[in-house]
This record gives structure tokens, C-alpha cells and sequence, in this order.
């Protein structure tokens, strides 16, 4: 009776294990493309003919081209002759402009730039007077902010 109870445990585990298997390899690439108002759209189904759109692996960063006339490509994600995948970097999402950061960090600046002596607050809540180095770093983080945030 044991050795049976152990067999039906062992049968219901390989069958957990394989149906584990069998979804993690499902969803192993997926395709990309913009429709018609400009919006991405990802889909387990390639777009309708005549649009370009990529196939992408999940799990890396392999990416194959598809051109509009070319059509409906199965997702693979093994790269095969004819079938080019491509390593692509992660594309750095637009920053949206913020009016409210773009001003405090000119007025940062401005404050930075004169000869006043500036004070700030350490970690224990001590007002300390900021060297010309640290002045200078925040002169860099004050300019990079401006870049990032006003027109």
C-alpha cells in the first residue's frame, strides 16, 4: 500500500513539475509593434499584415525586425539563418519635463553661484557650511536638473 501511495505522490509531482515547465516555455517571446494611433501594443499574436513590428525574447535582450511586407513570423526564440535576432539596449524612458524641479534647481544654482556662505544639514540634523568641492558637486547636480527639466 506505501509503495503505491508513493508512486501516485511521485506521478503527481512529475506532472506539476512538467506543467511548470510547460508555462515558463510559453510565454518565452511575445510580439511589439504601433497601431495606428501610435500607441505600443505587446501581444502573444503577431499584428494584422502590412505593419512592422519586432519579435522579442523574454529572458535577454534579443530582439528580430520584422518588416511590414514580410508578415507573420513565428516567435522564436533560437536565432536560425534568416531568422536574425539582434542584442538591443534597454531604451531609457523619456523624462517628462517638471516646471517646479527646473526652478528650484536654477535657484539652487543661483544660490550656488554667489559668495554667500551656504549652510545645510547633515545626517544628524547638524547645519554644517558646504566646502567649495561640495559646491561645485551641487553646481553639477543643479545643471544636470536643469537639463533634465526646463525647456
Amino acid at each position: 500500500m506505501k509503495h503505491i501511495i508513493h508512486t501516485c505522490i511521485s506521478l503527481a509531482l512529475l506532472a506539476v513539475l512538467a506543467l511548470v515547465s510547460l508555462s515558463s516555455q510559453a510565454g518565452s517571446s511575445y510580439y511589439r509593434w504601433q497601431d495606428a494611433r501610435g500607441n505600443p501594443v505587446h501581444s502573444d499574436r503577431p499584428p494584422p499584415v502590412g505593419t512592422p513590428y519586432e519579435v522579442i525574447t523574454t529572458g535577454s535582450s534579443l530582439v528580430r525586425q520584422v518588416d511590414a511586407d514580410e508578415g507573420a513570423v513565428p516567435a522564436t526564440t533560437e536565432p536560425t539563418v534568416g531568422n536574425d535576432f539582434e542584442q538591443v539596449q534597454a531604451k531609457p524612458a523619456p523624462v517628462k519635463k517638471n516646471p517646479e524641479q527646473c526652478q528650484r534647481a536654477r535657484e539652487n544654482l543661483q544660490t550656488l553661484n554667489t559668495k554667500v556662505r551656504i549652510q545645510i544639514r547633515n545626517d544628524q540634523g547638524e547645519l554644517r557650511p558646504l566646502s567649495e568641492e561640495d559646491k561645485e558637486i551641487q553646481r553639477k547636480q543643479a545643471m544636470e536638473t536643469i537639463a533634465i527639466h526646463c525647456d
